[in-house]
């Protein structure tokens, strides 16, 4: 029996006109700049639902910012400890390493001191946290889109970004600070393996050029970075999963460009902060 192939089943949205040998579509200039819009209006209504759930007790968001702390943060916390350690010895290996040249590789203790609490800690933890579970974020909220349950939401009069995006910003709003303490302790351990067990020099030289050049001011600005990594990466993967049209081949495209965009987000937001600390010292 002959005949026309049957089309592959679809639900509403547009066509991918342009795709990459992957499959996976490239955006055009009009697309990208929708895009920053869309981002723009859901970190607006984000602010705006973050600030109400500050000063509300409603058990519903509540419940689900701590489901959200479970998932996003408990979970990570294995994985920052780990890998934060292994930074801290990369650190001191290549900065002794570079520093070996002048006889003062004593000096990766101070080195440390320096890069840990505003660079090192809370960027580890950021771009971590992105590979874990920025495509999860995507992934949830696309198949929720895919399978009509955001506008099953809105039919009923509820607001998705209230009960579905605020609660994972909140969850990261909290969670990434608290990974940054970790990772910044972790570092350190690392830099004092690396400094005591590697290179010779004993705890306390190492424990005096680190305190000589650790501020708490600087642990004060990494959480700071903290704060605006977790609400860039909050507010990229839910974009990414919100503006999935109802087609489930989209899921892993959305999942797959969150962690990119985030990843892109997250490197534009500390360039953006360390221009203006270099600019405006004040700052600093």
């Amino acid at each position: 029996m002959t005949g026309t192939p049957l089309a592959e089943p679809r639900l509403d949205g547009p066509a991918v006109t342009e795709t990459t040998e992957y499959g996976v579509a490239l955006p055009d200039v009009a697309e990208v700049g929708g895009r920053f819009i869309s981002r723009g209006q859901l970190a607006a209504q984000a602010m705006y639902w973050l600030a109400w759930l500050a000063f509300s007790r409603r058990a519903i968001l509540s419940s689900g910012v701590q489901r959200e702390i479970l998932a996003l943060g408990v979970g990570a916390v294995r994985l920052v400890v780990s890998a934060s350690f292994l930074v801290g010895l990369i650190a001191t290996f290549q900065i002794a390493y570079q520093l070996a040249s002048f006889s003062a590789e004593s000096m990766s203790g101070t080195a440390i001191g320096w890069f840990t609490a505003r660079e090192l800690a809370p960027l580890v933890v950021a771009l971590l946290v992105v590979a874990r579970s920025a495509a999860a974020i995507a992934g949830e909220l696309a198949s929720m889109n895919a399978n009509g349950e955001i506008d099953a939401l809105r039919v009923m009069g509820l607001d998705p970004v209230k009960y579905l995006v605020t609660p994972k910003v909140a969850a990261l709003l909290v969670v990434l600070p608290f990974l940054t303490v970790l990772a910044n302790a972790g570092i350190v351990a690392g830099g004092w393996v690396g400094n005591v067990i590697f290179l010779g020099f004993n705890t306390s030289y190492f424990l005096e050029q680190f305190r000589n050049a650790y501020e708490l001011r600087d642990l004060f600005v990494g959480l700071a970075k903290s704060l605006l990594f977790g609400f860039v990466l909050g507010v990229i993967a839910a974009d990414e999963g919100l503006s999935v049209h109802r087609r489930f081949a989209e899921i892993g495209q959305a999942a797959t460009r969150s962690v990119v965009y985030s990843l892109i987000g997250v490197l534009g937001a500390d360039t953006i902060v360390n221009v203006v600390f270099y600019f405006i010292p004040t700052f600093a």
